[in-house]
């Protein structure tokens, strides 16, 4: 038999299987929720945006070329960030205690005295720090994972850049991003001749997920299962031996049409349809020979 279908078959192997169709849609986009909702692990995203710039000329040119050069130089910066020089310090900052400088050493302040005399005016006194606990366990964060879940991109002819920092906690990924910002600030100035460097904005807690896209994979699951229903329907009219037209016996098999048998129904019983005709026979005499009365 000739297996090609054409628009009309499939419209009927589409109206055939609508309610598989709509099943399978439903189971399969039902699972792509349950799994995208309750068995995926969230990541979140949290971005800061870095401006680098050099010392500027009072030569307008001059000027022009060093922005140039700066836009260009952020694909280095990038490299920068990625690498363990960077990365091993902001994760080492995360996962240990701290000293945070509270106030700044100042040197003893003297008074000359009018014969000359210096005396302390002020005594001198040390910096003071305070004891920062680390925020995150080391088992949390390492510069490996770190490293490949930070993007960085920036807009063209634009010398802002911003490191995005996705991660399985929010506020993780928070500190990253501006742990990222604070230490490449720090030493940048070594790496390269660069001592201008200015966070635009620090990142900020975002609770929102980025992924995964729940109503976009339960669409997905959707479609899927509407196809896997039409694929199935498909399938089973290919494999679908039955005579359906008689063209094909008298073309296909060179058969000759004797005639056509309509279906005539399922019978029970002979008996009870010689019966029924008999009854049919009595009342039709009866009624013949009472118009003759």
């Amino acid at each position: 038999m000739d297996n090609i279908i054409d628009i009309k078959r499939l419209w009927l192997i589409l109206r055939k299987n609508m309610i598989l169709m709509i099943v399978w849609g439903i189971v399969l986009a039902g699972i792509a929720f349950g799994v995208s909702k309750f068995v995926i692990q969230p990541q979140y995203s949290s971005s800061v945006a870095l401006l680098v710039n050099r010392k500027e000329d009072e030569n307008t040119a001059a000027q022009f070329q060093n922005q140039q050069a700066d836009i260009q130089m952020i694909n280095t910066y990038k490299d920068i960030i990625t690498r363990p020089v960077i990365l091993n310090t902001v994760v080492k900052h995360l996962t240990t205690t701290q000293k945070q400088l509270i106030t700044k050493a100042r040197p003893a302040k003297y008074k000359t005295l009018a014969d000359g005399t210096q005396i302390i005016d002020k005594q001198a006194q040390p910096a003071e720090y305070k004891v920062v606990d680390a925020k995150y366990d080391k088992s949390e964060i390492s510069a490996g994972e770190l490293s490949k879940n930070i993007s960085i991109n920036n807009q063209q002819n634009s010398q802002i850049f911003t490191v995005n920092v996705t991660l399985k906690n929010s506020q993780l990924a928070r500190d990253s991003a501006n742990e990222i910002a604070k230490v490449f600030k720090q030493k940048v100035s070594s790496i390269m001749s660069v001592s201008n460097v200015s966070v635009v904005s620090k990142a900020t807690n975002n609770t929102t997920p980025v992924s995964p896209n729940v109503k976009l994979i339960t669409l997905a699951g959707l479609v899927a299962g509407i196809f896997v229903g039409f694929a199935w329907g498909i399938i089973k009219e290919l494999s679908d031996r039955t005579v359906k037209d008689i063209s094909y016996l008298t073309d296909e098999l060179k058969l000759i049409n004797l005639g056509q048998i309509n279906y005539i129904g399922k019978i029970k019983s002979v008996d009870k349809v010689v019966n029924t005709v008999s009854k049919s026979n009595e009342e039709f005499s009866r009624s013949r020979s009472k118009r003759r009365i």
